[in-house]
């Protein structure tokens, strides 16, 4: 236990002293450059620059510090703190300010936004620095890779900058998308493409700026800028990466290496005056407004408005973590993808337009794309109003109860299977509630899913005892032993078919009879319709797309539904563009078919708090008012 704490410690010490050591080497290689005529004549070079040169700069530095501030706003909207955007901001600036003078730039961003955001806690500051540390190291690597290989650069630069320019793109996509990247993503928040996009322009402008600030201030007529970038950003990626007081060293070290053409003295000069206007003073400011600041709690979540029509559909909201997000005119069902703020199905009150714009609003808010997925025609339509680009993407089969008739020509199909299932002796009845056989039902799903692979999630709903208390559940015996089970989410009006579990060996027709037994009671309630949920919209071309067509089309489903002559309606996707539809088409998908697993459950609870699925808050409860 000793020997394992004295390592521990020396490790400590290691990676405090590492930031010094690599500082006090990088002095004591520019001793050889730093002599004493040198720095005796630095005081007079500085007092021949001419004043609008420092106004000038200070200007520069004004852009690139308000531009390193919009990190923190991207990251509280990844992490949804409902921190204010102002103080986010605020908070943001004073961190990186006094990070990158102080040094241990995680660690001392951490201690910073936690005094300005205490509420938060320390564990979500540290989350915060890391994401910003992280991501703008990544976007300074890109940056730097690109304009070593656009701007004339060291020849050395080449075959890095090439990897780094093609691995860090193809890196993100893989973790964004591909299917082994999935427990990655469900483990932590991947920044969506378009966080990404927003990272990389803040940290354009940051760099770009700070590299103006310290070009104009280098008494050197032959240099010019686009031979001058490339080195800046390099030094400025190896003073970030020393974790040096102010990366105090290793930039000096590179600027000077690689600018062996510019005289040491008047490096070291724009060094000094750059120094002062990009970290001494904004730090000192920094410092005076982190004591300065009163602490402000997160923006409090407004009561809900009370709650219109709802859809039976958006009782998956329970496992998807999803929510009813209330706007001034109406309320729809919100699900927060990887990429996307997607609106789920129909608007469940108001016009379609005002939740469209309210949509486009938390979208933005949470650095997301917007997407409408699953709507009906109306809300096509009020999207094309809108200039969104519209696709159809599925179809939804729907029953006309009153006008369902068994012995139709085109229930032919059906009344076969029908007669399999009842020769075999199956009986189906309704559970009634409260009384599920949990462990029969949950040993056949993990029977099916072992015979047809994992289940799927995002809008179709999984095997969960909460879950399956609060629907319609139909149960299928065979001498006295289970069989196959469905269920359907409960609705006044038009209930929906959900899951669907059967044991492999279960005889023919089994769940024909279960959906069967489920119209019957339905029309016997007087309801006007049930949906047997959506069967994928593969149009014509798509027939020769072989295993692409087999896997997202799901043919045994498709013929399972045909049975029942449904009626099918277009449902619809939507987004601003087409980039963004295909974009979220992806996400989607890959959320379907790599859902996050849910918990394990013991017995069946009644509070909602039990789903840790649910991202802000229950569905019931809503989303805060605009």
């Amino acid at each position: 236990m000793k020997r394992q704490f004295r390592a521990a410690s020396w490790t400590a010490v290691g990676r405090i002293s590492a930031p010094f050591l690599i500082m006090g080497v990088s002095l004591w290689m520019l001793t050889d450059v730093l002599d004493p005529p040198l720095l005796s004549s630095l005081p007079e070079t500085i007092a021949a620059l001419p004043p609008g040169l420092f106004l000038l700069a200070a200007a520069f530095c004004g852009i690139s510090l308000w531009a390193v501030a919009r990190y923190d706003g991207l990251a509280h909207r990844h992490f949804r703190t409902r921190v204010d955007p102002a103080l986010a901001r605020q908070s943001g600036l004073c961190a990186i300010a006094i990070a990158q003078t102080v040094g241990f730039g995680v660690f001392t961003g951490a201690a910073v936004r936690w005094r300005m955001l205490p509420h938060l806690g320390l564990k979500s500051a540290m989350r915060l620095s890391v994401f910003v540390s992280v991501t703008f190291m990544s976007a300074l690597a890109f940056l730097a890779a690109l304009t070593c290989l656009i701007l004339p650069a060291p020849l050395w630069t080449f075959l890095p900058a090439l990897v780094i320019a093609a691995g860090l793109p193809l890196a993100l996509i893989t973790l964004s998308f591909a299917p082994v990247c999935a427990r990655i993503r469900h483990q932590m928040r991947i920044p969506s493409l378009q966080a990404v996009r927003a990272i990389l322009g803040w940290a354009g402008l940051d760099v770009l700026a700070a590299a103006l600030a310290f070009y104009i201030l280098i008494p050197a007529p032959d240099l010019g800028f686009a031979a001058f970038l490339p080195v800046f950003l390099l030094a400025l990626a190896a003073a970030m990466l020393s974790g040096a007081p102010g990366g105090v060293g290793p930039f000096e070290l590179t600027l000077i290496s690689l600018l062996p053409h510019v005289a040491p003295a008047d490096l070291i000069t724009a060094v000094l005056v750059f120094r002062a206007l990009y970290y001494a003073i904004p730090a000192v400011l920094a410092v005076l407004l982190v004591f300065c600041t009163k602490h402000a709690p997160p923006v409090a979540p407004a009561p809900p408005v009370p709650q219109g029509q709802q859809l039976a559909e958006l009782g998956v909201l329970a496992q998807n973590g999803g929510v009813i997000r209330h706007h001034r005119t109406g309320s729809y069902a919100l699900w927060f993808t990887q990429q996307t703020a997607t609106l789920l199905f129909d608007p469940a009150s108001g016009r379609a337009q005002a939740s469209l714009a309210d949509l486009k609003g938390q979208a933005a808010s949470h650095a997301l794309s917007p997407c409408v997925y699953k709507c009906g025609a109306r809300t096509a339509v009020a999207a094309r109003k809108s200039e969104w680009c519209v696709v159809q993407v599925a179809q939804d089969c729907v029953i006309n109860l009153p006008a369902f008739d068994l012995n139709h020509p085109d229930k032919r199909s059906l009344r076969r299977k029908l007669r399999k299932a009842q020769t075999a002796g199956v009986t189906v009845t309704q559970a009634p509630s409260g009384t599920l056989p949990l462990q029969a039902m949950a040993a056949i799903d993990t029977l099916w899913q072992t015979a047809q692979g994992p289940a799927r999630g995002g809008t179709m709903g999984r095997f969960c005892p909460d879950y399956l208390a609060v629907q319609d559940v139909y149960l299928a015996h065979l001498d006295g032993q289970l069989i196959a089970y469905a269920s359907f989410h409960s609705d006044p009006t038009a209930p929906c078919l959900d899951l669907m579990r059967q044991l492999p060996d279960a005889p023919q027709g089994t769940m024909h009879l279960l959906v069967k037994t489920a119209i019957d009671a339905a029309r016997t309630e007087g309801k006007p319709a049930l949906s047997l949920a959506a069967v994928p919209y593969m149009p014509a071309w798509s027939r020769y797309s072989g295993p692409f067509r087999r896997y997202f089309s799901n043919p045994g489903l498709r013929q399972f539904k045909a049975g029942f002559a449904p009626v099918y309606v277009p449902k619809y996707a939507a987004a601003p563009s087409a980039g963004p539809l295909v974009l979220a088409l992806a996400d989607i998908a890959s959320e379907v078919h790599h859902p996050r697993p849910l918990p394990t459950f013991g017995p069946v609870h009644k509070q909602h708090e039990e789903y840790e699925v649910a991202l802000e808050c229950p569905p019931w409860k809503g989303e805060p008012n605009s």
